[in-house]
């Protein structure tokens, strides 16, 4: 009785969404990982959760050291857990403050839920990168239950491209403009006034 009861446990634990966030093996995924899920990937094209990053593209792009909030939206529908993290290409890069219901997470460059209660609409504080940084794209993953009850997950979701603001390019070397060679007023030779041989009197 007390082995069933063991083992009751344990597929209990298995398919429920990490109560405390997720994992740091999820960290270079971004996708949640067993054995806290045992639910199936959905198609990306079906998913209704976004990020929502207006206040990034309204300025234009990020400001080094700046921090703004991000909202991890589902429409209708609820989440049970999530994972954001911003990158430049495979990098971390920026960070993030805990908040209501989230947490930072994947050395402070990720945030993730604190319990497994439904919720949408959450508010996320990021703060941008270093100078030089460059555009970053944010990479996200939802876990979400359906009607039956069973966890659902939605990985690797993205953000649109977030331009470093203002934006660097590459130093271009000076252009002085040509100059010309000095023109100098022509010189003409010292005119002497005329001599005239010197008369005698008759």
């Amino acid at each position: 009785m007390i082995a069933i009861a063991a083992l009751f446990l344990v597929c209990l634990a298995y398919v429920q969404a990490n109560p405390d966030g997720a994992p740091l093996a999820a960290c270079a995924a971004i996708a949640p990982q067993s054995p806290q899920h045992n639910g199936s990937s959905q198609p990306l094209a079906n998913s209704s959760y976004s990020l929502n990053v207006s206040q990034l593209t309204a300025a234009g792009g990020y400001t080094p050291g700046r921090n703004y909030t991000l909202v991890l939206t589902g429409g209708a529908s609820q989440y049970k857990g999530l994972l954001v993290q911003g990158r430049r290409g495979t990098t971390p890069v920026g960070s993030f403050a805990a908040g209501n219901l989230v947490k930072p997470a994947c050395s402070n460059t990720a945030v993730t839920h604190i319990d497994r209660s439904l919720k949408n609409n959450v508010p996320l504080i990021w703060t941008a990168p270093a100078a030089g940084t460059g555009s970053v794209v944010f990479s996200y993953a939802v876990v979400v239950q359906n009607s039956g009850g069973v966890n659902t997950y939605y990985a690797t979701l993205t953000s649109p491209v977030i331009a470093e603001y203002p934006i660097h390019r590459p130093l271009q070397p000076l252009q002085r403009p040509l100059k010309r060679p000095l023109q100098r007023p022509l010189q003409r030779p010292l005119q002497r006034p005329l001599q005239r041989p010197l008369q005698r009197p008759l």
